[in-house]
């Protein structure tokens, strides 16, 4: 086991401090012990630092807080400090991880990090189920520049074990992503621009456009409450950032025919899309291709 290897993982808080419990116990039974987690905390609410202080100690989790005093940065530049404060203390390797999973096997972060060094990888994922359904949310994923999306392999597909593949993909979300200090330093901090969604599709275009792969272990296996901090793509902030981040990621990396291609679908599918919207989803996707625009 690599103990020697440092890893550094990076979550943001906002305002879901129910999640926090399951977190805490999933790092708590971790074997591999090199670890530093690196806490940035986006709340508007008190309690979610305050509980993740009370079972940091409780569990004796080596932890540091960063706290934006009830300003919430956004996803992008909360993961961004947590980079800087990683780096600063030499980590080797970088977690970016979600405090709303669940990772009870013990053995997670040590598979993670004996494959990044066996194999000498610089990203890599577990296989991801949502959670409690525990059927397939991520088991592979590529970004289609047509479209501006990526899409996950197999999503919502029934679990089954050992019927996943090992196989190096274009795409991973960085709500579980493991990453080398050097390819940070390469490809650079996430766009905070973005603020929440897209924030991980801008990233790891990226990591692409600078010849970096996400290595899929299907050995390894979490569990992931899908939504719990955003309220998901229903909600008036996530059908607001979807369009906005949207528009944004396509008049940013895609160039040439293939960029006015995309607009044409995202404007033409969002348009379509508003006509089953309720008024307030509707109103926040016009606004947020409205923003895209302009940003």
């Amino acid at each position: 086991m690599n103990q020697h290897k440092k890893l550094g993982l990076v979550t943001v808080l906002f305002n879901s401090p129910d999640v926090l419990d399951d977190f805490f116990v999933s790092l708590s039974c971790q074997n591999y012990k090199h670890y530093q987690v690196y806490i940035i905390d986006n709340s508007t609410i008190p309690e979610p630092l305050a509980k993740s202080r009370e079972l940091a100690e409780r569990y004796q989790i080596p932890v540091t807080f960063i706290d934006n005093k009830g300003d919430n940065v956004g996803v992008a530049a909360g993961n961004n400090q947590g980079i800087d404060a990683a780096l600063d203390d030499n980590c080797d390797l970088v977690l970016f991880i979600n405090n709303d999973l669940i990772f009870k096997d013990e053995n997670v972060l040590s598979s993670l990090v004996n494959s990044m060094n066996a194999d000498a990888l610089n990203m890599c994922s577990p296989v991801i189920l949502n959670y409690p359904a525990k059927k397939i949310w991520y088991a592979g994923g590529y970004i289609d520049s047509i479209k501006a999306v990526a899409p996950h392999h197999s999503i919502d597909d029934e679990y089954i074990p050992n019927s996943i593949q090992r196989a190096s993909f274009d795409y991973a979300p960085t709500c579980f992503l493991m990453v080398t200090a050097a390819l940070l330093r390469k490809v650079g901090r996430m766009d905070e621009k973005y603020f929440a969604y897209y924030d991980d599709t801008d990233f790891l275009f990226r990591c692409n456009q600078a010849g970096y792969k996400v290595e899929l272990l299907p050995n390894v296996v979490i569990y992931h409450k899908v939504g719990s901090s955003t309220g998901g793509d229903l909600s008036y902030f996530g059908a607001y950032h979807l369009a906005r981040n949207r528009i944004y990621f396509i008049r940013k990396n895609i160039s040439g025919i293939r960029k006015y291609i995309s607009l044409l679908y995202t404007v033409s599918t969002r348009g379509i899309r508003l006509l089953s919207a309720t008024p307030e989803i509707s109103q926040a996707i016009k606004k947020g291709m409205a923003d895209g625009f302009k940003m």
